[in-house]
């Protein structure tokens, strides 16, 4: 006896609309990022150390539960768990606490590889005589110092252009709904 097999059909309909909520939900979600990390990229970046701090609050108040878990109900005391989410807890907390010492390190860094690569492309270009290399490492030499001393100017430029690529999105969303 041969046994058939048996497929299910989505509706189209349903399976369009779900999609044009995605082409909607997308955009959006990018527009909203790359304002705040245009207006205030620096903020940003402290934001995300609260979130990986948070994070690893959490992680680490697991390990704890689980350690006392296993002691509690199997009797077994594995200090690896309790090290663990005790120094997991820690980390935590510190990356919160110097979230605005982590942005200005990252800052200071970005910035310096900037001006270091600037500085050794404008002298490659005075030496080859190459104008166009010579305006870049100029750029990157006031990018670098920008950055060391303004604000972060990489996240600006993401988010500029997730802005753009977001009312591109837009646009496109808008004619396809228009031809169907």
């Amino acid at each position: 006896m041969k046994t058939q097999k048996t497929t299910l059909i989505k509706p189209k309909k349903k399976k369009q609309k779900e999609k044009q909520k995605t082409e909607f939900l997308v955009p959006i979600l990018m527009l909203l990022i790359g304002i705040i990390l245009f207006t205030d990229s620096s903020k940003a970046v402290i934001v995300v150390c609260y979130t990986i701090g948070a994070i690893a609050i959490v992680f680490g108040i697991y390990h704890l539960i689980s350690y006392y878990r296993l002691k509690q109900e199997l009797n077994i005391e594995d200090n690896t768990k309790l090290i663990t989410g005790v120094c997991i807890i820690f980390i935590g907390v510190i990356v919160i606490i110097l979230s605005g010492a982590i942005e200005t390190f990252l800052r200071f860094v970005l910035g310096f590889t900037l001006l270091v690569n600037g500085v050794k492309k404008g002298a490659i270009a005075l030496h080859s005589h190459e104008k166009l290399n010579l305006i870049e490492g100029i750029l990157f030499i006031g990018i670098g110092l920008y950055t060391i001393l303004a604000e972060n100017i990489i996240f600006q430029i993401v988010g500029l252009l997730l802005i753009t690529a977001s009312i591109f999105d837009f646009i496109k969303s808008f004619k396809i709904k228009n031809k169907a």
